[in-house]
C-alpha cells in the first residue's frame, strides 16, 4: 500500500536487476515539509546520500503510533509494517536495495516478527560493514565510465548476507545516538552558506560541543565523519560550478576550499571517479536519468 502523495514520486538515476532483488540510485526534489506513510511489500534497505539528505522522523502506525523516533541514514523498511515519516524538504539522493520477493521470504523464513522496539530501531540502523556495502553499491550504481553488472550482483547479495546477520539478533538494538536535529541544521546551513569552507572546529563551535564530541556524534546521525561530510559538500559545490561553465578549475579548487588545483582533482577522482575537467567534459552526468543496466 502507498499513501504517499504522486509528487514524491523519485527521479530513477541507475538501476539494475540482480537475482538479490533490484539495486537502485533515486532522487527527490521536495519543495517542502511533508508527511508520508508506506507499507512495503518486500524487504527494503536504503542508505540517504549526504550532503543531500533530510531530517526525518517516523513512528509505526499500528504498533506504537504515539512515540516518533528519529530516521538515520541508513534504515530498512521491514515488509508488511507500516512506517509513517515527516521529512524535510529538499534534493535528497538515496541508494536503495529491493529485495525480491522470492529472497526476502528465504530471509524472514522461521523468523517472527521483531519487536516494535527493534523494527523502530531498523529505522536508524548502526552497522559500519552494511554502510560501507552501500557506499559501494552507490559508487558501482553511478559510475559513469565502466559500471560492472557483476560487482553491482556481488553487493546486493553481500548486503542480504549482512542484513541477515543483524535480524538475526532481534534483541540487539541496530541504533545509537546521535548529533541533536537543530545541530545537524546549523551545520548544513553553514555548509551551504557562500564563502570559505568551515573547519571541524567551526563546525564544533557552533553546535555548542567539543571537536571530539561532534565527531563521535556526528559519526552516530550519519555513518560519515565530519570531514567526509565537509569534503562531500564541497564536492557537490564544484560539481554546480563545473556543470554552470562559468569559471576556470583552478577557480573552482579555491572557491570550494582546496589550496591546490591537483589536491582539488584528486578528491573530485576519488568521490565521482572522473576528473573535474571531464566532469565538464561529460556535464552533471547525475542529475539526469543514467540508463539502466
Amino acid at each position: 500500500m502507498d499513501l504517499t502523495p504522486t509528487i514524491l514520486a523519485p527521479t530513477i538515476l541507475a538501476q539494475m536487476q540482480t537475482p538479490t532483488g533490484r539495486a537502485e540510485l533515486v532522487e527527490w526534489h521536495w519543495p517542502t515539509m511533508f508527511d508520508f506513510t508506506r507499507t512495503e511489500d518486500s524487504l527494503m534497505v536504503e542508505m540517504s546520500l549526504p550532503p543531500m539528505a533530510a531530517e526525518a522522523s517516523a513512528c509505526l502506525p499500528e504498533l506504537d503510533p504515539a512515540r516518533r523516533c528519529h530516521m538515520g541514514s541508513l534504515f530498512a523498511r521491514w515488509p508488511g509494517v507500516m512506517v509513517s515519516g515527516r521529512s524535510e524538504g529538499g534534493h535528497i539522493r538515496v541508494v536503495r536495495c529491493v529485495f525480491a520477493p522470492d529472497r526476502t521470504r528465504a530471509l524472514l523464513a522461521g523468523r517472527p516478527r521483531p519487536s516494535t522496539a527493534f523494527l523502530k530501531s531498523l529505522l536508524a540502523i548502526r552497522s559500519e560493514a552494511l554502510r560501507m556495502l552501500m557506499q559501494l553499491l552507490r559508487r558501482e550504481l553511478a559510475n559513469p565510465v565502466d559500471p560492472s553488472d557483476a560487482a553491482i550482483a556481488a553487493l546486493t547479495e553481500l548486503i542480504a548476507i549482512e542484513f541477515a546477520r543483524l535480524i538475526a539478533r532481534p534483541d540487539e538494538p541496530v541504533g545509537t545516538g546521535r548529533l541533536a536535529a537543530w545541530q545537524f541544521r546549523r551545520i548544513r546551513e553553514r555548509l551551504a552558506a557562500p564563502g570559505a569552507v568551515p573547519s571541524v572546529a567551526e563546525l564544533a563551535a557552533l553546535c555548542g560541543i567539543s571537536a571530539r564530541h561532534l565527531h563521535r556524534q556526528f559519526l552516530a546521525l550519519t555513518g560519515a565523519t565530519v570531514a567526509d561530510y565537509i569534503e562531500n559538500a564541497r564536492i557537490e559545490q564544484a560539481k554546480r560550478l563545473l556543470h554552470a561553465r562559468e569559471h576556470p578549475i583552478k577557480a573552482i579548487a579555491l572557491a570550494c576550499g582546496f589550496a591546490h588545483a591537483n589536491s582539488f582533482a584528486r578528491a573530485f577522482r576519488r568521490s565521482t571517479g572522473l576528473t573535474p575537467l571531464a566532469f565538464r567534459q561529460r556535464g552533471d552526468s547525475l542529475s539526469t536519468p543514467m540508463i539502466t543496466h
